[in-house]
């Protein structure tokens, strides 16, 4: 048992031999469940959460079991309906669970191995392009993702409305491509004037940085950073968090928080089972943290299943 928690199995044991006649209150902690997105290979999944789901039930001191569902819409609502306890999600996935029942809590979020817990949209145009920032784009066209991208549109959207500039009349076209990889090809082919993808915007620029859409490009020799520009940047959009049902106690929430914080040196086979793209390690989150990204989602009545983005890292 690790030191932090031997106090407390001290304290558990000398309960159970209290004097007679001695009043004692005994907390009995039911076991939870935990949904994450397993997409069509449920299983497989499970199976590669197994060491995560040992060493929670392990340190927690109650059974834990994994419950993978088909999408991120169907963990959602499993969660805002109190069907599983404890789950893994996206930023924008946590904000539609609150936004639904106000019965949630983020506990832990992921971080990247350079020890960031967040990303950015930005927007980028070719090096020689006269516009020196986002206003110099009006009428001018722009390469976007879909409507379930948080970083490739949701975001700078919101951002830019915020800001006084309407995107639907302030460009004048608006090209809806596969994703923000899709959407800077379109530029350096010169099909659109500027393009939104997403970047950590730390570590080496001509490398493209460390993560994102400029990286992946350059990396793959489709890119060199010496012929775009990045014209704007948003503010931080924050990693996906494991977050858990409110209702459960202070204690049990502070003992998973706990041994999130601490699992990438207490175990790292178990924190790469559960976290095997962000290698940074978990850092502890709150509510606030998330709050800006309650704009961007809109709940449906149930018992239809709440739409949530599933992509993690962004696009």
């Amino acid at each position: 048992m690790p030191i932090r928690f031997a106090l407390a199995a001290v304290l558990a044991a000398l309960a159970l031999v209290a004097p007679a006649g001695a009043q004692t209150s005994v907390v009995v902690v039911p076991g939870i469940k935990i949904g994450v997105v397993g997409g069509d290979r449920l299983q497989a999944v499970q199976q590669r959460i197994e060491p995560f789901r040992r060493r929670l039930a392990e340190e927690i001191g109650t059974s834990v079991t994994v419950l993978p569902m088909k999408d991120g819409q169907t963990l959602v609502d499993a969660f805002a309906t109190g069907r599983v306890d404890y789950a893994v999600l996206s930023a924008t996935g946590y904000a539609m669970a609150w936004r639904l029942c106000g019965c949630v809590e983020p506990i832990a979020a992921p971080r990247s191995i350079d020890g960031t817990g967040s990303y950015r949209s930005i927007l980028v145009v070719k090096a020689a392009s006269p516009a020196a920032r986002l206003e110099d784009l009006k009428g001018r066209t722009v390469a976007v993702s879909d409507e379930r991208s948080v970083a490739g549109r949701l975001w700078p959207f919101a951002e830019w409305a915020r800001a006084g500039i309407e995107p639907e009349t302030f460009f004048g076209r608006i090209e809806t491509v596969r994703g923000p990889d899709a959407a800077v090809r379109q530029l350096l082919a010169g099909k659109v004037d500027a393009a939104v993808a997403w970047s950590d915007l730390e570590g080496d620029s001509a490398a493209g940085y460390d993560r994102g859409t400029l990286r992946a490009l350059v990396d793959r020799k489709a890119l060199d950073m010496a012929d775009i520009r990045i014209l704007w940047r948003s503010s931080a959009i924050p990693h996906g968090p494991h977050a858990v049902r409110a209702s459960l106690s202070d204690g049990l929430k502070a003992r998973i928080r706990d041994t999130l914080v601490h699992l990438k040196s207490d175990d790292p086979a178990a924190y790469e089972a559960i976290e095997p793209e962000l290698g940074g390690g978990f850092g502890a989150v709150s509510h606030g943290l998330y709050e800006p990204l309650l704009v961007l989602v809109t709940p449906k009545p149930r018992p239809s299943a709440a739409p949530a983005a599933t992509a993690r890292p962004p696009g």
